[in-house]
């Protein structure tokens, strides 16, 4: 009888053993992969990117927008937050500043929709999205913008469109 007993306390000793050394091995393999996610905001694009990748996360820039406060080329804001944990190889995006807005918003009104993408493009600014409405007279033809010519304070360096298009006789 002793000996089943000793049998018995021996194969309990070992599964105890056997299921620690299972949890430990999993909670490595889940939690051994895991970082905290660097503070990035106030760094350059390409200091970030350094950063980030030293704790084996990857850089998205995701958006660009203005900032008098923020000079070009330095982080706004980042998405997971600072602190968050996150696994290796994980995605964070952030926001880029272009500074101060320095370009005027151009006047496209009555322009073609070629013309107005050349003019934004030849000023460094981002088509926007492009809506078209019914009117009168020739197709595709800028008929309203957003932001407004010579606007000011714009945040984004982005300009949407309402063109015109044909009206359907019916």
């Amino acid at each position: 009888m002793k000996r089943f007993f000793n049998l018995v306390l021996g194969a309990l000793a070992m599964l105890v053993v056997a299921l620690t050394s299972a949890f430990i091995a999993m909670r490595l393999a889940i939690h051994g992969r895991e970082v905290k996610v660097p503070n990035l905001a106030g760094l350059s694009i390409s200091d970030a990117g350094r950063e980030a990748s030293a704790l084996g996360l990857r850089l998205n820039l995701e958006n660009r927008f203005y900032s008098a406060q923020t000079p070009p080329g330095v982080v706004l804001a980042q998405s997971p937050a600072p602190g968050a944990t996150v696994r290796r190889q994980w995605t964070v995006r952030v926001t880029e500043s272009l500074g101060a807005q320095q370009v005027s918003i151009p006047d496209l009104l009555g322009q073609s929709e070629r013309t107005a993408s050349i003019n934004l493009r030849r000023l460094s600014l981002d088509p926007g999205t492009v809506a078209s409405m019914e009117a009168p007279g020739e197709a595709g033809i800028v008929l309203a913008q957003t932001p407004n010519p010579n606007a000011s304070g714009v945040d984004r360096p982005r300009v949407s469109l309402l063109l015109s298009q044909p009206e359907v006789l019916g």
